[in-house]
């Protein structure tokens, strides 16, 4: 609760700490356009999507976990400004997690850790939404796997727009995580 309150503190104060940014590539990049055509494809791809994900949960939430990685992964290679901040991002979702790896029964979880890592970071979200539409937590496993991708994907594009609004996504995802984490760790103790 304490770190919580910590970090809503912080955030308030963050518009008045002196933080200046240096020249970006990303600015020096020209707009995108949108033509018919492109619409049209994204239009379609959203509505082959959505069916999918509605006969096939766990695979097409998979997909585009997969998918968001992928794009964390392209904007590190392309941006190597921000790969500092991206790795933060990422120590943010995941090292919260780091109890698992010295858990006392990690052989019966090990084959399903790479899934863990990645779908682990939005835990109690997915949970929480999950209880709120009438899904028992164990049918939620599509959920994390879409939430942690919303987590990337929103992630890269706060750590383009400056530092202090990274900062306080930073905040916020690590949060997330740590009350994730706990949450798991009191289901691996009941």
């Amino acid at each position: 609760m304490w770190s919580a309150i910590a970090s809503a503190a912080f955030c308030l104060v963050l518009p008045w700490l002196p933080i200046t940014t240096k020249s970006s590539i990303d600015t020096s990049r020209p707009k995108m356009r949108f033509s018919l055509r492109l619409l049209l494809a994204i239009t379609t791809a959203i509505a082959v999507a959505t069916a999918l994900l509605t006969k096939f949960p766990l695979f097409t939430s998979g997909v585009i976990c997969a998918g968001a990685y992928a794009y964390f992964i392209a904007s590190c290679v392309r941006n190597p400004q921000h790969r500092m901040a991206s790795a933060a991002l990422l120590a943010c979702m995941i090292l919260p997690y780091a109890w698992v790896v010295s858990y006392k029964e990690l052989d019966r979880i090990l084959p399903a850790f790479a899934l863990m890592i990645s779908g682990m970071p939005a835990f109690v979200p997915a949970a929480l939404i999950g209880q709120l539409f009438g899904q028992n937590m164990r049918d939620t496993t599509w959920l994390t796997f879409l939430l942690t991708a919303m987590e990337l994907t929103i992630g890269v594009l706060m750590i383009r727009l400056g530092p202090k609004r990274t900062i306080a996504y930073l905040l916020l995802v690590m949060q997330i995580s740590v009350l994730g984490s706990l949450a798991f760790h009191m289901l691996c103790l009941a």
